[in-house]
């Protein structure tokens, strides 16, 4: 029988969500998709897997079980990172790696240090892709930090074996920035809670949502705009998620049909959703918003702007609406049109649905991922590439 192989894993996991552990729910937005995609991991056999996360409220290592699966845990300070280029991380994070001595390390997501100790790590590798900081950059309303995460992104771009992104949208910008024509597609599943949800719009008192930080690139100065308009100011609009610098002026400035909730714990936002008549998603640059998945498997029809990975979801008359951002009539007749015939936003909520709650499984995105590490492991294993 041959020995299990050891695949690492590093990613930002939300340590709050592992069994008999009282780690705080971080502040802001954490990878919602990871929880989902360890659990469909526990049985499998071929694969020994370690997950190598931060975590900023200790001083020492510490290794937690879960799932049949192990979560190591590494001491790290928690402000001044990024300005040393996470120096001592990466020395933490790659003795830990070597200790573990996997076949494969897979890092997730470029917000932090997990795609460049990944593709330098000295191991065969994988990255996958969370946001495409370069081309948010290039949007503007990023900080400094962000700014510098997308310089040693495109490093990281270059340097990983094999890259993965979650949608056609990102891929084909990913290959653009760095002339590679070897990106793959994963399809990042959605939370299980989401697949038990079932839509029933508010009859009574009737509202869109949009779900998200409140920011430039998510749109929040446009959907407030739009929300203003006299065709809609009699609509209500519900906002949920945390309020950055940039949405603070407009949440000050909102009319009285904007409700801004604020963060919600999981399942406050699946019942949010669940009674809107339509979710609003804005989105200056998306790889694939998380929350039109959500919406998708739910049932919520969507008005979209084109530019995010949600759009190969997002079918114009048929599931939602895909409108212009330089055309505020546009986003008003859809919204309209759904608040006004709720029998047909219903049914363009359930068009495509078992399509979507199929290709947005856990299970699915695991087999994925699964099939990758075979292939890389056996690439390696042939003689494809040293150490």
């Amino acid at each position: 029988m041959s020995p299990t192989k050891k695949i690492a894993i590093l990613s930002d996991f939300p340590l709050h969500v592992l069994p008999e552990c009282s780690f705080p729910a971080p502040e802001g937005h954490y990878a919602t998709w990871l929880p989902q995609l360890a659990r469909a991991f526990e049985e499998e056999k071929e694969f020994e897997f370690h997950w190598v996360a931060l975590n900023s409220g200790a001083r020492k290592h510490q290794i937690v079980q879960a799932w049949n699966q192990n979560f190591h845990l590494v001491p790290t300070e928690r402000r001044g990172r990024a300005t040393t280029l996470f120096w001592a991380d990466r020395r933490r994070i790659q003795k830990k790696v070597r200790e573990i001595n996997p076949c494969l390390v897979h890092g997730w997501g470029n917000e932090d240090i997990w795609g460049r100790a990944a593709a330098f790590s000295g191991f065969p590798n994988l990255f996958s892709l969370q946001g495409l900081l370069c081309e948010y950059a290039k949007l503007g309303g990023v900080g400094l930090r962000n700014r510098l995460m997308a310089w040693i992104e495109a490093r990281v771009l270059k340097k990983a074996e094999i890259i993965t992104a979650e949608s056609p949208w990102a891929r084909a910008l990913v290959e653009k920035k760095t002339g590679r024509s070897d990106v793959r597609i994963v399809e990042y599943g959605v939370p299980n809670e989401f697949f038990e949800a079932e839509p029933s719009a508010d009859a009574q008192y009737p509202y869109a949502i949009m779900v998200g930080t409140a920011d430039y690139r998510k749109g929040i100065d446009f959907v407030v705009q739009l929300f203003s308009r006299p065709e809609l100011r009699r609509h209500q609009l519900k906002i949920v998620g945390g309020v950055a610098s940039f949405g603070e002026v407009w949440k000050r400035n909102s009319p009285a049909n904007v409700s801004w909730l604020g963060r919600k714990p999981q399942a406050e936002i699946i019942q949010l959703m669940s009674k809107a008549s339509c979710l609003v998603l804005p989105t200056r640059g998306d790889t694939g918003p998380t929350v039109a998945k959500e919406a998708r498997v739910i049932g919520l029809p969507i008005v979209a702007s084109p530019h995010g990975g949600h759009v190969q979801y997002v079918k114009s008359e048929i599931n939602g609406f895909v409108c212009s951002l330089d055309a505020p009539e546009e986003w008003s007749r859809a919204i309209q049109h759904l608040f006004n015939n709720p029998a047909q936003a219903k049914a363009m909520g359930q068009a495509d649905r078992l399509l979507h709650r199929g290709l947005l499984k856990p299970e699915r995105t695991a087999a994925s991922f699964l099939a990758l590490y075979r292939e890389r492991i056996a690439e390696y294993s042939a003689g494809d590439g040293d150490r």
